[in-house]
């Protein structure tokens, strides 16, 4: 039995979120269940194919396309789509293209765009056969199980363009899916749930990727969110502090050094976070991640430890600075709560990123003057500003349908997201974006004064974390996203600042790089190479402060001392280039 999972593209190019390239972890969990029963499956990454990648200039006619060599190569009987609102369109192109070559293939949709959108994509997608809603192990396992029997008894699933009545008399029998029965469309109820996360198998086993997730559910309830209806219960699950680990462990061992762990509310749990910390910092895998979290759900004893074990930024849904409007959102946290989180999180070590959401109902200039008080408040050091959307699922998208403001038919546009504002009569689009452009503009004329409140003076045991802390944070304004942005001021002196409080702490490799790269870039050549000489005196194997020591003395002319500093790392594609000229010119001279 041939399984292929898709992941499809979104619709819009999305330059500045790196999450929609990537492969749901979801998919990872399903694939692997089916490969350990010997079922064979794989999963088609399509997003970076299309629109959501335009560095790689990606459109939607590449990503079908890739899809269409794809089935006809692998010739899969069961194709499963994990669909959100901004991917129903490339997944519904490559089910009917799919129903066209391989007309037998059973097509299955899953995942929150699917688990709410259920009628409207069977109505506009007549390839679409099934759709498994939210937690999909157990419908998903039992759903190809009656297809590999269908098939084993009668040679085929489908029989004369609709599935074989023998299948649907077992897909009857599944809880948690919707499918089409004759002319009709027929709901199975709820699905089971995993009430023990940790029975399910490891996809590091097979897999190799990035995100990760300790838990299932939230106890939150945002009114913007589908998490709530998308888990179908109020308890949250949680793998054990072990199981999480031995995934990183592996992958860790195949390569993997940086993590994001996608839980809603990652630190909920402060015991199971405390263990898991503990084990990573005994087995000193020299990772780094980032992770997810409320500000209500923060214990200052924790941050240590997860600063220790990698952690080095977490983000938080601040929405408001407005009473009112939190209330509105489902998200009642006092900003003193708040402004706590922040500092706490700082003082760690660890940069905290806050989201805001502006073009709420009830938004008015004076709430947003709350956000931006908030925010002074704060003092973030990365921050993601949302417009206002409505996803099916939602408290606010059910709010917007009893108002009669919307309807599911709004989904047949070739859109991505319903903002509020289209359905909001007290509000336009211009008025909404000045609401962006004032919360932005904010941001970036307070962010050098929100560096400068980083004061803290560790002790000897949590200097190298802080100097660590620092010299990432300045990366971004020597040679990262903020040193791009042009809305930020003084971004390389922000850096040298924070590149030199780095080192009054504690020797840092990466502070010593970043000044010397500093002064590469403005020629000062004797300059760069004297703090490559300090930094090399510490960390004489380290590879970026070789590779920076050799490209100074390549423009100061000496290709062959350059050369000695490169070739320990030959093996290196990117620098043969560098030893190809310093051969040459040392032959020459």
């Amino acid at each position: 039995m041939k399984v292929l999972f898709v992941n499809p593209s979104c619709l819009d190019p999305r330059v500045t979120d790196p999450d929609a390239l990537q492969i749901p972890i979801g998919l990872y969990y399903l694939a692997t269940e089916l490969l350990d029963q010997g079922w064979i499956s794989g999963i088609l990454n399509l997003a970076p194919a299309g629109p959501a990648n335009p560095s790689a200039k990606g459109s939607a006619k590449k990503a079908l396309n890739l899809f269409t060599q794809s089935i006809m190569q692998e010739k899969p009987d069961i194709i499963g789509f994990s669909v959100t609102s901004p991917t129903r369109i490339n997944a519904m192109a490559c089910a009917d293209k799919a129903g066209q070559i391989l007309p037998d293939s059973l097509i299955v949709f899953g995942g929150p765009g699917a688990t709410f959108m259920a009628d409207f994509l069977f109505r506009a997608c007549p390839a679409l056969d099934v759709i498994v809603k939210g937690e999909g192990e157990f419908s998903t396992g039992k759903l190809v199980h009656a297809a590999k029997k269908a098939k084993d008894r009668f040679g085929t699933i489908h029989q004369t363009q609709a599935i074989r009545k023998e299948l649907v008399q077992d897909l009857d029998q599944i809880p948690g899916i919707v499918f089409r029965k004759g002319l009709n469309i027929h709901d199975t109820g709820q699905s089971e749930l995993v009430k023990d996360l940790d029975t399910l198998p490891h996809p590091s086993r097979y897999f190799t990727y990035q995100h990760l997730s300790m838990s299932r559910g939230c106890p939150g309830r945002c009114t913007f969110c589908g998490s709530p209806k998308f888990w179908g219960t109020s308890l949250v699950r949680r793998h054990s502090p072990q199981w999480l680990f031995e995934e990183i462990q592996v992958l860790a061992q195949k390569g993997v050094t940086h993590f994001f762990i996608s839980d809603d509310t990652f630190t909920m749990d402060s015991d199971a976070v405390r263990q898991l910390c503990q084990k990573i910092i005994n087995a000193d895998l020299g990772i780094t991640w980032n992770a997810i979290s409320r500000v209500d759900y923060i214990d200052e004893s924790v941050l240590g430890l997860m600063r220790r074990a990698g952690c080095i930024q977490i983000s938080f849904g601040i929405e408001s600075g407005a009473e009112p409007i939190k209330k509105i959102l489902g998200k009642p946290i006092d900003n003193d709560t708040c402004v706590a989180a922040f500092d706490k999180v700082r003082a760690a070590g660890i940069l905290p990123r806050a989201y805001f959401i502006y073009g709420s109902p009830g938004e008015t200039d004076a709430t947003i003057q709350e956000s931006i008080d908030l925010m002074h408040r704060l003092g973030p050091l990365s921050t993601v500003f949302y417009m206002l959307v409505t996803f099916p699922g939602t408290a606010l998208y059910n709010r917007a349908l009893q108002k009669g403001w919307t309807h599911d038919g709004v989904w047949q546009k070739n859109i991505e997201d319903l903002p509020w504002w289209e359905l909001d009569p007290d509000m336009d689009f211009e008025q909404v974006k000045r609401w962006g452009d004032r919360l932005r503009q904010a941001f970036f004329s307070n962010l050098e004064e929100f560096v400068n409140r980083i004061t803290r003076h560790p002790d000897k045991t949590s200097a190298p974390l802080h100097a660590d802390f620092l010299s990432r944070l300045a990366m971004t304004f020597s040679h990262g996203e903020y040193a791009r942005d042009n809305r930020v001021r003084n971004a390389e002196q922000i850096a040298v600042n924070l590149f030199e409080k780095a080192l009054q702490f504690y020797p840092c490799a990466r502070a010593f790089q970043g000044l010397a790269m500093i002064q590469q870039k403005q020629k000062k050549f004797s300059k760069a190479m004297a703090l490559l000489d300090k930094g090399l005196s510490h960390f004489p194997e380290n590879k970026d402060l070789c590779v920076c020591m050799g490209v100074c003395l390549m423009n100061t002319g000496d290709f062959h001392n350059a050369l000695t500093y490169f070739t320990p790392f030959a093996h290196d594609p990117a620098l043969g280039q560098y030893i190809k000229i310093c051969k040459q010119k040392t032959r020459l001279s």
